[in-house]
């Protein structure tokens, strides 16, 4: 028999690796090959006509390719739809997918970095169902918040516990400072999380990840005790898998530009001008002459730049992997930007069959230039000042570099100066390490007993630099001195340890697989802030030693816990029964007691239903009950103190007004889950639905005191709020072979309630009822949003629900097609329903100066009188978050470059395409940070930017 010889490869469809043992016949014959370890094969004698290849392996099932009568070369890409997907359920130990008894979402490498992404929690929006991700503003570096499932709780922490290769890292926002000189806190909203600040998990590089999960509720996360309230993000970084050395190189050239604008009214005359601004801004008015002050200040289109590098692979027992990441993405408002540099060391080591140790590193370093947006009660800020400048004034630098004064603000603010001159500075240095040891002390045919032990570090320096030299026009006018400068510097370490002892019984004659479980843990966070304001500085020096008036302050807390487990899984019934019950214990520092031990249980149970029908592969039902806590926030315990005030001189300590409660205790979350997950059509269709309810009770509140025992309020526990919601996930490949197609949605909604209150209905954020403020309300939403609503008979205010922060519910649709050597993906995200206080329209309207100020702002200002809804705005919204389009260079070509295995060119953008009704810069805004209740606030925001990339990757 003669024929041509067909020569390819096949690859893992997610990592591009090759796969050994791959069975490759010409359907109807018995005539085949096997796969090279390189997942290479050549196939002889191959018919010169149209064929169909049959490619079969044992965990990534079949599939059929078409080869025409002159094709000679093939590449083939299998999804490891039925392999041992392994997902972490406990400290120490993991369970397959297939087994699992709860909602886990999973995010894998190439979702993570299919676009490229500034940070982490940007990559992972629009996948995970159930995951709510706003943001701040659109400075560079981030500054996101994630929230998982609703609101779990009023006063404490709302950030998730992330987790990196073991090490419980550091989230926390620390703030800039910045509040000194903007003042935003001394208005009704104290909180200075409204300084843009960002959270720390913006300093992971996403391109080092291999995988990361999401554990959504009490339920899953039950093991992680009091500080998986908000959920846990268990995130784990590459290693070396092949036994040859792999390099990859990527570089990736892009630019940022600004999403979405206000806009400004226009003045047809000079009569507007006067009405507007008064007989004084008539010398300013030049008939038919405009500026277009917003694109002035956002319309920065320069050159952004990423470049990777990577190592990886496997030398006799050690297993290795490097990276080095330079990064440089340039803001679209003058210096405006946020640079990185991360480098990561990671290491396996077998020590013969006894010992097996790892070891991860990585060091960061960052710089993020932040500009100067936000509220703040100063006007000084570039969308606070914008609407005060209206479209005929000319606020551009002379030659000389002069800006003019701006006559319709009393403090003369000009945003163009503002944005060239302000310096607002973010320097990170980071490292994080972790090792772990795993010594198998017993293996046999049946039993398997290990210790397993961990340690991780993560720390890291913070630097806040801002500068707002004299020269500003608003200087002295803001405080009466010439100049601020303001430094910050803050210490922050996390410290983990943990002991485990795990025993897996596994009896020959099969049926079941029992793993035992316990072990201690240990963890400390250390924070330590530091803040220098120096005010009339002499001859405009930058330094803090040079002003006149010097103001210190300095904020610590230090947190210690320790936990102790034991964790039960059994796999009955020829693994087709899961159970799981599990009991964590909890000590620290932060509750009134420190000694006291907290037990949050856990229960979970899954049966995968035998096949009954040729079409369905796998039908499991499951359903989980676990309990978890959040912690008090540090010195929730104590009495406020302040000790930074004197009498004549004398030092004296003066009482805040807020009691600490000395028997103060965790918040308790106990979850209840039940579920179905399928695989269908050998994997074509995967499904998977989940239903939940939530209850938290023990709830951190404030109660108000008699003023005659020296304090107003007192944090104690009490209430209860719960938690329903509905998730929901479908993949379908509808068609496969030369053409591939894969689309994918997730569905969402959950309602919040407050079940039980001890105190009267309070406001827990916003601007008051006249403008929307939230209210915690027994037997109300806990995201009600409450302002006024007309007079009465008397013309008091009628204050009731106007709107409500929780989205109808969240959509995403993901979609990959892919053609020979061509695929393209996008994603779509998409919310429905969510209220959203819009004060920037405010004050647009309050300047006169909105859009269509004549045929709407003017009656919205006048409405808002009595109606707080005039600035209530819905925040529906369809984004295309992603779009990538990849091509795979052929083998034939890029092999002609000695060393050079794989090239691939791709061009992709994130946050191409926005549709929505909102008037605001981007509905997804939450300006006051990382707060519990009051988001969705809108005022002055750092524009939002989509960005555009070109990509070229080559392995070696």
């Amino acid at each position: 028999m003669s024929g041509r010889t067909v020569k390819g490869r096949v690859a893992d469809r997610l990592t591009n690796e090759g796969l050994p043992l791959v069975r490759v016949i010409i359907k109807g014959t018995t005539q085949g090959v096997e796969t090279e370890l390189d997942g290479t094969f050549t196939l002889p004698n191959v018919p010169a006509r149209a064929v169909t290849l049959l490619f079969s392996s044992q965990d990534y099932g079949e599939r059929e390719v078409q080869i025409g009568a002159n094709q000679r070369t093939v590449e083939v890409a299998l999804e490891n739809i039925f392999s041992e997907e392994m997902v972490v359920v406990g400290r120490a130990s993991e369970v397959a997918r297939k087994n699992l008894a709860n909602s886990v979402a999973s995010v894998n490498a190439e979702e993570i970095n299919r676009a490229p992404a500034q940070t982490v929690d940007q990559a992972l929006q629009g996948k995970v169902a159930g995951a709510n991700i706003q943001s701040n503003g659109g400075a560079p570096g981030g500054g996101l918040q994630l929230r998982l499932r609703g609101v779990s709780t009023i006063n404490g922490s709302t950030a998730p516990l992330y987790v990196i290769d073991g090490v419980l890292v550091s989230d926390v926002a620390i703030a800039s400072g910045m509040f000194a000189v903007t003042r935003s806190v001394t208005g009704s909203n104290p909180n200075p999380t409204q300084d843009n600040q960002v959270n720390r998990i913006a300093d992971i590089n996403p391109n080092d990840i291999e995988s990361i999960e999401v554990l959504k509720g009490a339920s899953a996360a039950a093991i992680y005790g009091s500080k998986a309230a908000n959920g846990v993000v268990i995130i784990n970084t590459k290693r070396g898998r092949s036994s040859e050395p792999e390099f990859a190189v990527t570089q990736r050239l892009g630019m940022y530009t600004a999403l979405n604008k206000l806009g400004t009214r226009r003045f047809n005359s000079v009569e507007e001008v006067t009405e507007t601004f008064g007989e004084d801004a008539a010398q300013y008015y030049v008939p038919g002459r405009r500026f277009d002050h917003e694109s002035a200040l956002t319309g920065r289109r320069d050159l952004s730049s990423e470049t990777l590098a990577s190592v990886s692979g496997v030398a006799g027992n050690t297993k290795y992997f490097a990276s080095a990441l330079i990064k440089n993405d340039e803001g679209i408002i003058a210096n405006t930007g946020y640079e990185k540099q991360s480098f990561r060391l990671n290491l396996g080591q077998k020590f013969g069959d006894a010992v097996d140790v790892n070891v991860a590193t990585n060091l960061v370093h960052s710089l993020g230039q932040r500009g100067l947006t936000n509220n703040d009660n100063a006007t000084i800020s570039n969308y606070m000042v914008l609407p005060y400048s209206p479209e005929f004034l000319p606020l551009g630098a002379s030659s000389e570099g002069i800006y003019p004064l701006n006559p319709f603000l009393g403090n003369r603010a000009n945003p163009l100066q503002t944005a060239a001159l302000v310096k607002n500075d973010e320097d990170v240095w980071r490292f994080i390490g972790s090792g772990d040891l795993t010594w198998h002390l017993w293996k046999s045919d049946a039993h398997h007993l290990r210790v397993l032990a961990n340690a991780g570090v993560d720390r890291f320096q913070q630097e806040n630099s801002l500068f707002f030299p004299p020269e500003l026009n608003f200087e002295p006018l803001d405080d009466g001195m010439p100049g601020s400068s303001l430094f910050g510097t803050s210490q922050v370490r996390n410290l983990n340890s943990g002991l485990n002892l795990v025993h897996t019984y596994k009896p020959v004659s099969g049926g079941l697989v029992a793993t035992t479980s316990g072990g201690v843990q240990f963890e400390e966070r250390n924070i330590d802030s530091v803040y220098i304001v120096s005010r009339n500085l002499n001859a405009g020096q930058p330094n803090v030693d040079s002003g006149t008036a010097v103001n210190l302050r300095q904020n610590r807390s230090l947190v210690r816990d320790r936990g102790y487990y034991v964790q039960e899984e059994l796999l009955l019934l020829d693994e087709r029964l899961t159970l799981v019950g599990a009991l964590r214990g909890e000590q620290s520092s932060a509750n009134g007691n420190p000694n006291a031990l907290y037990l949050y249980p856990k229960l979970a149970s899954a049966y995968r239903v035998p096949s009954f029908h040729p079409q369905v592969n796998e039908f499991k039902v499951r359903a989980a009950y676990g309990e978890t806590g959040n912690l008090p926030l540090y010195g929730m315990k104590f009495n406020g103190l302040r000790a930074t005030g004197n009498i004549a001189g004398n030092p004296g300590l003066v009482g805040s007004g807020i009691a600490g409660d000395p028997t103060i205790q965790p918040e308790r979350q106990r979850e209840l889950e039940a579920g179905v997950d399928a695989l269908l059509f050998g994997g074509d269709v995967v499904a998977e639905v989940s239903i939940y309810q939530r209850n938290i009770s023990n709830l951190l509140l404030q109660r108000a005191l008699a003023p005659s025992g020296g304090f107003t309020t007192q944090i104690f526990n009490g209430g209860a709020l719960r938690n329903r919601g509905v998730e929901a996930m479908l993949q379908v490949t509808p068609v496969r072979g030369n053409f591939e197609w894969t689309s994918a949605a997730t569905f969402a909604l959950n309602r919040s309630r407050v079940t039980d209150l001890p105190v009267p209905a309070f406001l827990s954020g916003g601007f008051g009822t006249a403008l929307g403020a939230f209210r915690i309300e027994e037997g109300a939403s806990a995201t009600q949003i409450v302002g006024n609503d007309g007079v009465d008979e008397n013309g008091n205010p009628i204050v009731r629900k106007i709107g409500d922060t929780e989205p109808t519910f969240r959509m995403s649709f993901t979609n990959n097609l892919k053609f020979q050597d061509f695929s393209l993906s996008f994603l779509f995200d998409w919310q429905q329903g969510s209220d959203i206080i819009n004060l920037t329209r405010y004050i647009y309207d309050d300047a006169g100066t909105s859009p269509d100020y004549t045929t709407g702002g003017r009656e919205r200002i006048a409405r808002s009188r009595t109606h707080a809804s005039a600035y209530l705005e819905d925040a529906s919204f369809l984004k295309l978050r992603e779009v990538t389009l990849m091509y795979n260079l052929p083998r034939d070509w890029v092999t002609l470059v000695p060393g050079v295995k794989t090239a691939r060119l791709s061009v992709s953008g994130r946050n191409l395409l926005m549709f929505t009704r909102y008037s605001g810069l981007d509905p997804e805004v939450s300006n006051f940070g990382n707060q519990a209740i009051a988001r969705n606030v809108d005022v002055a925001p750092f524009p939002p930017s989509r960005s555009f990339w070109t990509s070229i990757d080559v392995g070696f």
